[in-house]
């Protein structure tokens, strides 16, 4: 890192430190404050932040360096998410995981734009809102694509989206849009990071936690363009689905050719799939 980016990213953290002190996150059933003691007065004295649900709020060190504090405070949001969505059960699978943080971020997306604009800028400062969906995306330290599936395979497979974790390959439903998008987007992303860092069924909720707090942070720190696209989608600002759409032409790199030529392999071994039983979506992973 540059000198101008460490200081880039350490006044991007500082604005997400005030900000995060000034504001209530509003998420779930909850409405956190997040407030900062010395090590002394910490409920527990060794952590670096601790989850004060009694008292509606979340409590960090002061003394805390600007990336300690970064790392600390990521794991403490996804800790509340999971908990708001009842997934901190040992039963918990991989899946349950998956869409209990892809639908509980995007929440906090849409209820408090402006703390995770802050969040993401503290990742990375250098994030844009993008109305273009990624081509290709670094999930841990391998190049995965984004693809669209046609929409025949997308009826006939009964799928949102799937990750396809043998070929690195994320694909969609090209008539999601605006928040389903994002929400699907993330929930295959997830699925590919999981897979990075051995995040599996049955997986120690402590552990899986730990785990997603640091390859997401290292997700969206790495991956501005899509971070700023997946923001981007659940602000309602115009029709999101138009990138989606134009990535089906010819003359992007031919998306549609992945979902025609899943026709005859609708059992690929190691492909997470998202499937629609109504109105209710759940995940298997598919074996030959």
């Amino acid at each position: 890192m540059s000198p101008r980016h460490r200081q880039l990213a350490g006044s991007a953290i500082a604005q997400l430190r005030a900000h995060a002190l000034a504001v209530t996150l509003e998420l779930g059933p909850y409405s956190l404050r997040v407030v900062e003691l010395d090590p002394d007065d910490m409920p527990k004295l060794r952590r670096h932040a601790c989850l004060d649900l009694t008292h509606s709020r979340i409590t960090l060190r002061r003394d805390l360096t600007p990336s300690q504090w970064m790392r600390a405070f990521v794991h403490t949001l996804v800790r509340v998410i999971h908990y708001s969505h009842a997934t901190l059960i040992h039963a918990s699978t991989e899946e349950h995981l998956t869409h209990s943080l892809a639908s509980g971020l995007s929440q906090l997306a849409r209820r408090n734009p402006q703390f995770t604009w802050a969040l993401l800028r503290a990742l990375n400062p250098h994030v844009r809102r993008s109305d273009s969906a990624p081509v290709r995306i670094a999930v841990g330290a391998v190049s995965w694509r984004v693809t669209l599936l046609t929409h025949k395979a997308a009826t006939r497979l009964r799928v949102f989206g799937q990750a396809d974790l043998q070929r690195r390959r994320l694909e969609l439903d090209p008539a999601l849009s605006g928040t389903q998008l994002a929400v699907i987007f993330l929930h295959e992303l997830l699925h590919g990071l999981h897979d990075a860092v051995g995040v599996v069924d049955h997986t120690p909720p402590h552990v899986a936690h730990a785990r997603e707090s640091i390859a997401l942070s290292r997700f969206l720190a790495h991956n501005p363009q899509a971070a700023g696209w997946w923001f981007g989608l659940l602000q309602a600002r115009t029709d999101p689905a138009r990138a989606m759409q134009a990535r089906a032409t010819p003359a992007r790199s031919n998306p549609v050719r992945t979902g025609a030529a899943r026709s005859s392999q609708a059992a690929v071994a190691g492909t997470r799939r998202s499937r629609a039983a109504g109105r209710h979506r759940v995940a298997s992973r598919t074996r030959a």
